[in-house]
């Protein structure tokens, strides 16, 4: 970064930030832009399958949501290799055994 006056330093950085915001949220707005646009012609414009088919993909989303926070309160020291905590290569809770 150029060495710029005491005075200046604080408004280039408000600058910078600024872009930096704008350059990292024009992706997912063009995104989320074009998902609409894409699910609207694929249903030929026709609203009501376009909220059921959101109404889906946001239970799914829920769904996925849920089980994460099930596997986080269920592994709460984090994953890793099942073989240096169990003495196998099988998940825990697998009656199947590893040939050594």
């Amino acid at each position: 970064m150029p060495s710029f006056p005491a005075t200046v330093r604080p408004r280039v950085k408000v600058v910078l930030f600024i872009a930096f915001a704008f350059a990292i949220m024009a992706d997912p707005v063009s995104s989320v832009a074009y998902t609409i646009e894409a699910s609207l012609r694929a249903l030929h414009g026709y609203l009501g399958l376009l909220m059921a088919t959101q109404v889906i993909v946001l239970g799914i989303i829920l769904l996925v949501d849920v089980n994460y926070w099930q596997l986080v309160g269920r592994f709460p020291m984090g994953g890793g290799s099942a073989e240096g905590r169990h003495g196998g290569s099988a998940p825990a809770g697998c009656s199947c055994r590893s040939a050594r």
